[in-house]
């Protein structure tokens, strides 16, 4: 059993141990923030989606070097699924909380045209106005697992989000009889879908407007 030799050393900031002649530092602590850089790394996959982003992409938005991306993070797969992680915490928990507020049909109505008009203001943010998790299942080739698992649990969890709003609605009288709860939620849930998937060159204002009315009356009392 080989035991360390510790030398004593007048700076405080870090021991020295030889192992054979082989000479060792404790290593030094981080000179940046994790969860600032992990921000960093997701806006680059939001915006680029995982197959574009490059390595170099992300070390220069995150501003530190490679070894330190692989130290912290691991490799750029393990990266992106903590991105994804972020951007649950950050942009999806946020957005179901927004919708399970709704307890009217007016206040839907203008839930969805204020994303409208998010739309064409050209503020959707990062990558437009499409979730990241969309973007997710129709940009990652690999289509591995563990992006598969993020992809499906936000869109249930939006899903049923969508779900609480209209039960709140039907609670005011404000939902056409005869309505499958479970299937107009779905039916929200990928209309606010097709909306964002076409971020980049949205539907005329006008058109989307009027679509998103005659939604509204489809499920109005």
């Amino acid at each position: 059993m080989i035991s360390p030799i510790i030398f004593e050393n007048t700076n405080k900031n870090f021991s020295i141990c030889v192992y054979h002649g082989y000479e060792t530092t404790m290593p030094r602590p981080k000179s940046f923030d994790p969860d600032t850089v992990l921000t960093k790394a997701m806006g680059v996959f939001w915006e680029k989606g995982f197959d574009a982003a490059s390595i170099s992409d992300l070390t220069e938005a995150m501003g530190i070097n490679r070894f330190s991306l692989y130290d912290t993070f691991g490799d750029k797969h393990e990266l992106y699924l903590k991105s994804l992680d972020a951007y649950d915490r950050s942009v999806t928990i946020p957005f179901i909380e927004q919708i399970e507020s709704i307890g009217s049909m007016d206040e839907l109505e203008a839930y969805l045209m204020s994303m409208v008009e998010r739309q064409h203001s050209g503020k959707g943010g990062k990558g437009g106005q499409c979730c990241m998790m969309q973007k997710a299942a129709m940009t990652n080739t690999t289509c591995d697992q563990g992006t598969l698992d993020r992809v499906e649990c936000a869109r249930k969890r939006i899903h049923g989000a969508y779900r609480t709003a209209l039960e709140n609605i039907q609670q005011r009288g404000e939902l056409r009889a005869g309505i499958e709860i479970e299937d107009a939620a779905w039916l929200l849930k990928i209309a606010f879908a097709g909306l964002a998937s076409q971020s980049t060159c949205p539907v005329p204002k006008a058109s989307t407007v009027s679509a998103f009315k005659l939604l509204i009356d489809s499920l109005r009392a």
